[in-house]
């Protein structure tokens, strides 16, 4: 292998040097480049490495932007990946980079479920499948997920769900019973959660919508009197009742 002098270098801005070689080239290298090759102790560069200099770089720059990404939170693999593309970095330094962090256990999507599962478990009214859907929109394998969601059994769904429905309930008092609990089985469903768990929590609120129905019959009663009256005002304001979840 032929080595060629370095006869000067001089630090540059985002962490390059310009290294001035014995034949009268300039080239640039980044740092972690100098400092693993010994350049600057040595003074000396080896041809392989200026020839292969532009590819080295990308590895180098790819990989400080990759740290940097997964520094302030903890990434997936194909969050990364997804990442170092829109930085135009080219799709073979992407696989080179993410393999290194991930012998490095810088990456590690098992590691990466596990946190996010406990993080939606704690911080979010997130049930299972919702859970199970984010985490596959960041391409994670499904035993990997398995794996992760395997803490969040029927039993701890049921017990977060027996804090959430009666405190949801309280924000739609204002409807009929069919109503509220269409909208909170929808409601549900949405977060992730099973149905079947949802439907038989609530045949254990308390719900009691007569004033509701006094309500909404006075309304209808002021609204369609001024037009119809007799046994077709009761039909019209009965159809109206059944519509909003009355029978």
């Amino acid at each position: 292998m032929r080595f060629l002098k370095v006869l000067k270098f001089t630090k540059m801005k985002n962490g390059m040097y310009k290294l001035h070689l014995e034949n009268g080239v300039d080239i640039l290298a980044h740092e972690d480049l100098i400092l693993k090759n010994d350049i600057l102790l040595t003074r000396e560069i080896s041809e392989d490495i200026v020839n292969d200099i532009d590819r080295l770089n990308n590895n180098f720059n790819a990989y400080d932007l990759a740290v940097k990404y997964i520094s302030t939170k903890y990434r997936s693999c194909y969050e990364v990946h997804e990442y170092l593309l829109k930085k135009e970095v080219d799709k073979i330094v992407i696989h080179e980079v993410i393999e290194k962090l991930k012998s490095q256990k810088y990456l590690d999507d098992g590691v990466y479920a596990k946190a996010f599962v406990n993080d939606r478990i704690k911080f979010s009214s997130n049930g299972p499948y919702k859970i199970r859907r984010e985490l596959e929109e960041r391409r994670v394998a499904d035993n990997v997920i398995e794996d992760a969601l395997s803490i969040f059994d029927g039993s701890m769904e049921r017990e977060k769900l027996s804090k959430l429905v009666p405190k949801y309930v309280k924000t739609i008092r204002n409807k009929s019973y069919v109503m509220m609990k269409n909208k909170v089985l929808d409601y549900f469903s949405n977060l992730g959660y099973n149905r079947s768990i949802v439907n038989d929590l609530l045949s254990n609120v308390d719900y009691d919508d007569s004033e509701n129905r006094q309500k909404e019959y006075d309304k209808l009663y002021k609204k369609y009197s001024r037009k119809y009256s007799g046994s077709e005002l009761e039909l019209k304001i009965k159809q109206a009742m059944y519509k909003n979840g009355y029978k």
